[in-house]
């Protein structure tokens, strides 16, 4: 740990300005008259209203000994020559190199300069002052002394100041516990230790139902019910939020999930008496045991892991996490999906989509696929990963790209799919109007396909290139409606021309008595705004002629057609 940060982080909690009426000096000499001749020169001595308190010693070694033991010395009068011809020069670099103050003002008063040469001293050696004895007469030392004396007076509450802005960097202004800095703080050892992690569960809801004070008063309580019922050795953090932490060394932790479920218990169990009101609370519980690196990162894993798995749980963390396989599968696809796109391997598959009244292929759906080592990979495979890693735009413009390079030499319909990350590119419509006007493509051929999601249908950059889409003449698709935010108010301001049945519904029409009610409700719905409506998963001869028979205007599926590189009879 450097010197720097013990500077900044206090040992204890004795301000070096106390409340003493006087300042420690501290004579190291051999030679017992200048003892004397000291406390003779300073005896009526007074800085800040504050006189002198000597502390005598008469070797390097006894000096270092009541060194190691009292911090509160402001000055030190100290010979080089004693043990030996080095003793105070050695002792300069044992009080500022080993003990690590850089405080306590040192002044060299030497009868042997030959021996210690002031140049090369005050180059080397981190004092304050060099004094020859012979030239040190008393007024000469009551200057020194007072100059120094002052030098460390503003050191100390310099030193004050940056404990305060310490003290404030690392505690929680609500709870006044160690926050994430201090923690990262105590983690900075060698040592091996054990992190408990607790979240309280629907916090949020907590504090939109009854408000943040309410809140705030639950995080205070709990932090206090945690110290309470937990080993007094344990420190409590509060991480973020909701999220503290507690931090024991290994050999206090032999037992710890047996501990930590038996403090779960007793929270479970416990009633938070706010504003004349009772709650209780559920915790998920992380255990990160006997770690020396990353205990944050891998108890916050663990928390993960919990959540995911459901919450109001303990997760002790291990290298075999479903979350860490996920992490480590998303870090392989977000590569692969990088080396594709930069080597034209993310590339578009076509599926007919048939005019239920004709039985003819009217327009195909542009679906993507990602191409490695021969393997050609299904959208499943890889776009929940593309979306985390933003990667959705530029898949969406490869896509684009290609429909518009195949269908340039046909009059077909085709449609693209396009998602909420697409639809807030400040690009999208100059790259859609560049790319179409390359290939001489009307826009009246082309439709844009839309999950139904609340991110579009509320997000005002999204609305307002949908609404710039339909006026430059494109169509648009809502796609699997149904099972999403099916807000019927807010579709109606799309100007669809048409709309996707999801497939859960369409699959099992003939045995699904709901899912035949669901479809029929959406058609009418579709009917009477006046939009067209495509059925997805179509997948055999009994489920399209229901679904014609149902008045569904469009259907695609394998028994119509498989999504392949090249268009039918091509």
């Amino acid at each position: 740990m450097s010197e720097d940060l013990l500077l900044f982080e206090p040992e204890d909690d004795t301000s070096p300005l106390g409340e003493r009426s006087f300042w420690n000096i501290l004579i190291v000499d051999d030679d017992a008259g200048v003892h004397t001749f000291t406390k003779l020169a300073l005896h009526d001595f007074s800085y800040e209203s504050k006189g002198i308190n000597f502390i005598s010693v008469y070797s390097a070694a006894e000096a270092q000994e009541y060194m190691e033991k009292n911090s509160d010395i402001a000055v030190i009068l100290l010979d080089v020559v004693m043990e030996t011809d080095s003793s105070g020069l050695d002792l300069v670099n044992v009080i500022r190199h080993k003990l690590f103050n850089n405080l306590t003002r040192i002044i060299i008063r030497t009868g042997q300069a030959g021996k210690a040469p002031e140049r090369y001293v005050i180059d080397h050696y981190d004092i304050s002052d060099y004094r020859e004895k012979t030239e040190l007469t008393a007024d000469k030392l009551y200057t020194t002394i007072r100059t120094a004396l002052s030098q460390y007076h503003q050191l100390a509450e310099l030193l004050i100041k940056k404990n305060e802005i310490y003290n404030t960097l690392i505690t929680d202004n609500l709870t006044h516990t160690g926050n994430r800095t201090k923690l990262n703080f105590d983690l900075n050892t060698e040592n091996s230790k054990s992190l408990v992690l607790f979240n309280i569960d629907s916090f949020s809801m907590i504090n939109d139902v009854y408000g943040f004070d309410v809140g705030d008063q639950l995080l205070m309580q709990f932090k206090n019910l945690l110290v309470k019922i937990t080993d007094p050795k344990w420190e409590v953090y509060r991480l973020e939020s909701d999220i503290f932490a507690m931090l024991c060394s290994s050999d206090e932790s032999l037992q710890l999930l047996e501990e930590i479920s038996r403090v779960k218990e007793i929270i479970a169990s416990h009633y938070f008496l706010i504003f004349d009101s009772e709650y209780r609370i559920n915790v998920t519980v992380s255990i990160v045991q006997n770690e020396t690196i990353n205990l944050i990162q891998k108890a916050e894993i663990a928390l993960h892991e919990a959540r995911n798995l459901g919450r109001n749980r303990i997760q002790v963390y291990s290298e075999n996490l479903n979350i860490l396989k996920q992490v480590e599968k998303n870090t392989q696809w977000t590569k692969w999906i990088k080396e594709a796109l930069d080597n034209n391997r993310i590339i578009a598959y076509f599926q007919p989509i048939v005019e239920c009244k004709t039985d003819k292929v009217v327009k195909y759906e542009t679906l993507v696929r990602l191409e490695k080592d021969g393997v050609v990979h299904s959208p499943c495979d890889f776009l929940p990963t593309a979306r985390y890693a933003g990667l959705l735009y530029q898949i969406t413009k490869a896509m684009f790209l290609q429909a518009c390079i195949h269908f340039e030499k046909n009059e077909l319909r085709f449609s693209v799919n396009i998602t909420d990350q697409d639809l807030v590119e400040s690009d999208f419509i100059n790259y859609i109007e560049d790319t179409r006007e390359k290939y001489s493509i009307s826009p009246s051929r082309i439709s844009f396909e839309i999950l139904e999601e609340s991110s579009i249908l509320n997000d005002p950059t999204a609305q307002k290139h949908l609404h710039k889409l339909t006026e430059l003449g494109y169509g648009l698709a809502l796609d699997d409606f149904g099972v999403q935010c099916s807000n019927f108010a807010q579709i109606g301001d799309l100007s669809l021309e048409s709309i996707k049945i999801d497939g859960i519904y369409i699959k099992d029409i003939i045995e699904n008595s709901s899912s035949r009610i669901v479809t029929d409700t959406i058609l009418y719905f579709t009917k009477k705004i006046g939009v067209t409506t495509i059925a997805e998963f179509v997948h055999s001869e009994e489920v399209y002629n229901t679904i014609k028979e149902m008045g569904v205007d469009y259907a695609q599926g394998y028994f119509l057609g498989k999504p392949q590189a090249q268009l039918l009879n091509e």
